[in-house]
């Protein structure tokens, strides 16, 4: 995942507020977009997952991302995780396809987090046109985002004023099918202080907007 050239970071930034506006969950932005996410940090480390094995591992898992550490469980099932290899990449999934993966355990740093996340069937195969539903929380807030027809290419973050305390990913239970919310490359990240500013740019804008849909009802 590449940083962003500083000189290009002051019309993102500009990009980022009107994105900030529309996509705010309360005090959790949900990005969808990798780039703008990116430029929001003042830090960031990425797990691949390639150091575990694709054979049965127990829950929880303690990950270390850089300076980072945090933890990924699986629930409500004790089947814990089966990591999937694909090629030379190492994907995350639960052993059980209707377990909830939850990652939590974050530093007092740590607001931001992202990554891929998508579908996979049986044999860790990606599976198109699936639904993965992932949320946020802080303690205090919640944004939930669904993905439809994600692949190992795109992108979900949620950049959050507070600190996260969890992430939650899940399928959505589509009738008649069974597959396997993965991840890879998740991002874990401290944002710049300048975006803290933004955050209350951002949600004053939603709010003036409300008021003015209010006022014409």
């Amino acid at each position: 995942m590449k940083r962003i050239p500083a000189s290009l970071k002051q019309p993102l930034l500009a990009a980022l507020i009107f994105s900030l506006a529309l996509t705010a969950r309360a005090d959790i932005i949900v990005f969808t977009d990798e780039s703008l996410f990116l430029t929001a940090l003042s830090g960031s480390v990425v797990d691949s997952f390639d150091d575990l094995v694709p054979e049965e591992l127990g829950t929880p898992l303690t990950r270390l991302a850089g300076a980072y550490r945090y933890q990924v469980s699986t629930g409500p099932g004790d089947g814990g995780f089966f990591p999937v290899l694909n090629g030379s990449d190492v994907y995350l999934a639960p052993t059980l396809a209707a377990d909830v993966v939850t990652f939590s355990g974050f530093g007092p740093g740590v607001f931001g987090f992202g990554g891929s996340f998508f579908a996979t069937d049986a044999y860790g195969g990606y599976i198109p046109d699936r639904s993965i539903e992932l949320t946020a929380m802080n303690g205090t807030d919640i944004a939930t985002y669904t993905l439809t027809g994600s692949s190992p290419s795109s992108f979900l973050g949620f950049l959050s004023s507070s600190r996260l305390t969890e992430i939650a990913m899940r399928t959505t239970n589509e009738q008649g099918n069974v597959y396997w919310a993965t991840a890879n490359n998740v991002v874990v990240a401290v944002p710049e202080p300048s975006t803290y500013a933004m955050f209350g740019a951002g949600i004053a804008v939603l709010a003036a907007r409300r008021r003015r849909h209010a006022s014409r009802t």
